[in-house]
Formats: structure tokens, sequence, C-alpha cells
């Protein structure tokens, strides 16, 4: 399995960049923060990503699957209250 944050579902070079410069370097550092540490990590750094297209990507990427593979249920869960 890479190492590389860009190898994870629904993580592309710019999500990867930002997330880098939030202080996760690699996937294992993504998956040992999870989804909602990563969230969070990366709208610290940048407030404006608090949105549900990152949210979703991330949890996605989490799982392993894209993020329109998210039970609806969860995708909802998830975006609760954040914009876009």
């Amino acid at each position: 399995m890479s190492d590389r944050l860009e190898d994870l579902p629904n993580v592309g070079k710019v999500l990867a960049d930002r997330l880098r410069r939030a202080g996760i370097m690699t996937a294992e550092q993504f998956y040992a923060a999870g989804d909602d540490g990563a969230f969070a990590r990366l709208v610290a750094v940048y407030p404006e990503e608090a949105c549900t297209h990152t949210r979703l990507a991330l949890a996605g990427a989490a799982r392993g699957v894209r993020w329109r593979g998210l039970p609806q249920a969860l995708r909802k869960e998830l975006t609760a209250g954040l914009h876009r």
C-alpha cells in the first residue's frame, strides 16, 4: 500500500498539499488522525475548507471509497452544519 496522500480516494494534488500544510504528511498519518482529526486540522489552517466537499472527500478517503459511495445517512451526519 502506498503512503502517498495522493493515492487515497478523493485526494488530489491540491487537497494533499493542504493536508501537508496542516501537518499530515503521509497516508499513515492521515489514517492515524482519522477523517475527523484530519478535517479539524485542515480547517484550523484553512477555515474556508469547512465545506461539505472536503468533509466527504476525507471521510471517503478514510474508508477507501469515493465520497459518493458513502451511505446517505453518513453523508448527512458528516455535513450537518457545514456550508456549501
